[in-house]
């Protein structure tokens, strides 16, 4: 999904919701012979079907499963939804989880359903890296849709403590493309899980160019484990300014006396999603200095919000999104004022670039 954008300003949020009581999750002492088994492939962001050689966008403390939680609702014929059973990773019984994993990163396991089952419908949502407080039995899936990530951000904190317990992600169990699915023998499920915030990496090609710090505004306290219809607006998140990740260095010099042809800040932010708009919105702003021949190195900052360029909107952030910022024009050094790009693409697929030039980022002598 291609869009375009322009730099400069503030981003990212995300969402509450509320916590409900615990659950019953007492065993329910099935075996393949009082029930059917159904089988589960369980993919990262780091399981791809096809993998890009190009370059990784991701590290397996991206997509590391630490703890699961599958939740099973049936589905009554008008939709409604009755939570039915609760599966966890280290649980102990039949209620337990045992993940076999594959070649491709991704996972495989089985959970079996009573045969008199057959025929009713159900849906399977799965949570990881995360412990928030379990819904009742027999309640329904909106009353816990909306719960928020137990990770909160205050001001000041930086993007690596996502990465410390795993980054939570979520994602429903899909047959044949539904994921209400009817019961019967041999159901073969696949779930693709999606992290729940997006991340920022800053990157430049530029030889008289060294960034000395970014910082990050606008970004939500909390955000949802499961996509909500809309996106979290300004008015229903608590928001923080960010500082950038303890674990991403920057440069110490410029980049043609290091030997990169490259310098990629990865993992500079983590965010939760949100909406950005006109009056209020996520930004980054980045400092740098930039080495003049004959005469003092001077200093310039840019500030880069997600804008269109075709139509001048703000673009909202999303789960699951990696936005690369790019700084300077390739290998040609700074000279007056700094171009830039952000790159935008599904975290879970191949990058897609796409140009755009930041006319307000004048350097300051």
């Amino acid at each position: 999904m291609k869009s375009r954008y322009l730099l400069t300003a503030a981003f990212m949020a995300a969402m509450l919701g509320s916590s409900c009581s615990s659950v019953d999750e007492t065993p329910q002492n099935l075996t393949e012979e009082s029930g059917h088994s159904v089988t589960f492939t369980l993919r990262t962001p780091g399981s791809e079907k096809v993998i890009y050689a190009s370059r990784a966008l991701h590290d397996e403390e991206e997509y590391a499963i630490r703890s699961l939680t599958m939740y099973e609702y049936e589905v009554a014929d008008d939709g409604t939804t009755t939570l039915a059973r609760i599966m966890k990773k280290d649980g102990n019984g039949s209620n337990a989880i045992s993940m076999v994993p594959n070649a491709d990163k991704s996972y495989t396991f089985s959970i079996i359903v009573p045969m008199d089952n057959d025929g009713k419908k159900y849906t399977y949502k799965f949570v990881a890296n995360d412990a928030v407080t379990d819904p009742i039995a027999g309640s329904s899936f909106s009353t816990f849709e909306p719960v928020s990530a137990t990770l909160t951000l205050g001001d000041g904190q930086t993007a690596d403590i996502f990465a410390q317990d795993g980054i939570a992600m979520s994602g429903t169990a899909k047959c044949n493309g539904s994921d209400i699915i009817t019961m019967k023998k041999g159901l073969q499920c696949e779930v693709n899980l999606q992290r729940i915030v997006s991340r920022i990496d800053i990157s430049y090609e530029t030889p008289n160019l060294r960034v000395t710090s970014a910082t990050l505004s606008g970004a939500p306290e909390k955000g949802t484990l499961f996509s909500l219809p809309s996106i979290p607006s300004p008015e229903t998140i608590q928001t923080h300014n960010l500082a950038m990740n303890v674990a991403c260095p920057l440069p110490e010099d410029f980049l043609d006396q290091l030997e990169v042809e490259k310098i990629e800040m990865k993992k500079a932010f983590y965010l939760y999603e949100r909406q950005n708009l006109e009056d209020s919105y996520v930004s980054v702003h980045i400092e740098y200095v930039v080495r003049a021949n004959g005469r003092d190195d001077y200093m310039g900052s840019v500030d880069v919000p997600f804008r269109s360029t075709t139509d001048g909107t703000f673009i909202h952030t999303q789960r699951n999104h990696l936005y690369t910022i790019v700084l300077g024009n390739g290998k040609d050094p700074v000279s007056g004022k700094v171009t830039a790009t952000v790159n935008v693409n599904d975290w879970s697929q191949k990058d897609i670039d796409e140009p755009l030039t930041d006319d307000d980022a004048v350097v300051e002598n």
